[in-house]
């Protein structure tokens, strides 16, 4: 398997257990469920275009590493 795909599975995985974490702080109550709780969405919309769109450019490997 080639090195970017396996960045590329890692990527989602972690963007997808992030949503799961999240969800779950909220449903069981840690986190009040306010408005500022979106916050992580267009977050995580960004890592996920750098990821799946931008997967062997220079500026989607900046967005991986930084988020």
């Amino acid at each position: 398997m080639k090195r970017n795909m396996l960045l590329v599975i890692a990527s989602v995985l972690s963007i997808l257990f992030m949503t799961f974490h999240q969800t779950d702080d909220i449903v069981r109550g840690m986190e009040p469920g306010k408005l500022l709780d979106l916050i992580i969405v267009p977050i995580l919309v960004v890592w996920l275009y750098g990821t799946l769109v931008l997967a062997e450019r220079r500026s989607g490997y900046v967005i991986i590493l930084v988020m």
